[in-house]
């Protein structure tokens, strides 16, 4: 759709400086006009790609280049970096998710995967479902997660990541599906590990945006700070669009870097109708089998956890038991 709006625009400005031409052409004499609109006409049907003038009417015409989209699978944070060198660094932006791609968590409880076992769509080392009992499911499962966040910490996914993000010469965007309510233990987990975004942040340092957003029927609160979003689970290739129309900045080209196939191929889907071209390098280095010792430990920690709230937080016990979750 993209490539039809802009050739239907190019198409516009022929004609309108074909009437600017007959304007200036009305007193010359019938045989230069025919001619001169004969070139032009021919001018016309070859437009299929793009057309300019300057100022005194002439008109180029130019190749337009199909939008790329290419995915790799990769588990080389460097391969990512290596192509964006390849590229234009001003009209290039490099967008990296957090969980399984810079940091993973130490422990299965409260780790990416773990997440997705609790929402039953774990895998095991032969690439079977995992069940997911009723019984192993912890209740309000983000007012865990964001516990969780504040106690664990993370651990680079390669141990020089760190190094790796720094040689970035390019504009950069954190972008994690994240809640924003996990900032706090989010940015300290990022600086704990040598990760600092503030002097790319595309917005003021320390200001940001904090605003609700909607998509599908769903509400989400999302927020943009010293350079890291947080989408709470929306798409990310949407929510990047509109991050980059809230902050005005363009870019030809985006190199994204996630852990989900689903958020490449939301990315992907998104930059293509924006016309931007993509390059989705989606990170397997961090396994995503369950095992059986990980739901024991988690099995135990999620017991250990309710004994904990039960005996000292006694209130905050009773709302999770009874559902009424903050998160």
């Amino acid at each position: 759709m993209l490539y039809y709006r802009r050739l239907i625009l190019r198409i516009t400005k022929i004609i309108m400086l074909t009437q600017t031409f007959l304007a200036r052409a009305i007193n010359r004499p019938k045989p230069m006009i025919y001619a001169a609109l004969l070139g032009l006409s021919s001018r016309l049907f070859i437009a299929g790609c793009a057309t300019s003038h300057n100022e005194l009417g002439s008109i180029d015409t130019q190749v337009i280049e199909p939008v790329v989209s290419a995915v790799y699978e990769t588990n080389e944070l460097q391969d990512a970096v290596d192509k964006a060198n390849t590229l234009d660094t001003r009209s290039t932006l490099v967008v990296f998710d957090i969980d399984d791609t810079l940091l993973t968590a130490t422990e299965f409880f409260g780790s990416d995967k773990w997440y997705d076992w609790q929402r039953g769509r774990a895998l095991d080392l032969q690439g079977a479902p995992v069940n997911t009992r009723d019984s192993e499911k912890v209740n309000c499962l983000f007012d865990v997660l964001g516990m969780v966040f504040e106690m664990a910490v993370n651990q680079p996914t390669q141990t020089n990541m760190a190094d790796i993000v720094h040689s970035v010469n390019n504009d950069v965007v954190i972008l994690t599906a994240r809640s924003g309510a996990y900032r706090s233990a989010t940015m300290r987990e990022l600086e704990r590990n040598q990760l600092n975004f503030s002097n790319k942040s595309l917005a003021l340092s320390d200001i940001g945006y904090h605003y609700d957003y909607t998509l599908g029927g769903r509400t989400a609160q999302v927020s943009y700070v010293d350079g890291v979003f947080m989408v709470q689970g929306m798409d990310k290739g949407v929510m990047l669009l509109d991050l980059l129309k809230r902050t005005g900045d363009e870019y030809a080209s985006v190199v994204f870097v996630d852990d989900k196939q689903h958020n490449i191929d939301n990315m992907a889907h998104a930059l293509k109708g924006a016309g931007i071209h993509f390059y989705g390098y989606h990170y397997n280095r961090i396994s995503k089998a369950v095992t059986d010792s990980e739901i024991s430990q988690a099995n135990a920690a999620r017991t250990a956890l309710n004994q904990l709230l039960a005996g000292y937080f006694v209130d905050r016990a009773e709302h999770i038991n009874q559902g009424q979750c903050d998160y």
